[in-house]
C-alpha cells in the first residue's frame, strides 16, 4: 500500500483557517441581513401611511354626512309614500261607492224594463 502524505498544519495554519471561515460565515451572514432588511423595507412600502389613513378617514367621515342626509330623505320618502297609500285607498273606496250607485241604478231599470217587456228570468 502506498502512504498517503499527510501535510502537517501549524497553529498559525490552523488560525488562518479558521479567520477565513469566520469571515466567509460573516460575508453570508450580512448577505442574509440586508436581504432581510430589503424584504422588510418592501414589506412596509406596501403598507398604509398615517397620511393615507387619514384620508381615508376623512372619506369615511363625507360618506357618514351623506349616509345621514340618505336616512333623513328616507323618512320623507317613507312618509309620502304612506300618504299616497292612504288617498289610493280612499279614491278606491270612492270609485266603488259610485260604482256600485250606478250599478244599482242599472239594475233597476233592467228589471223595469223586464217588468214592461214582460220577461221571464
Amino acid at each position: 500500500m502506498a502512504k498517503i502524505k499527510t501535510k502537517k498544519i501549524t497553529i498559525g495554519d490552523l488560525a488562518g483557517m479558521v479567520t477565513a471561515g469566520f469571515e466567509r460565515q460573516e460575508k453570508i451572514t450580512d448577505e442574509k441581513v440586508d436581504d432581510l432588511a430589503g424584504m422588510v423595507k418592501r414589506g412596509f412600502d406596501k403598507t398604509a401611511r398615517k397620511e393615507d389613513l387619514e384620508a381615508v378617514r376623512q372619506d369615511l367621515e363625507v360618506v357618514k354626512e351623506d349616509l345621514e342626509v340618505v336616512k333623513s330623505d328616507l323618512v320623507f320618502v317613507k312618509s309620502d309614500v304612506q300618504d299616497i297609500k292612504e288617498k289610493m285607498e280612499n279614491i278606491e273606496k270612492l270609485i266603488l261607492q259610485q260604482h256600485s250607485f250606478q250599478i244599482k241604478e242599472l239594475e233597476n231599470k233592467v228589471r223595469y224594463i223586464e217588468e214592461v217587456l214582460t220577461i221571464d228570468k
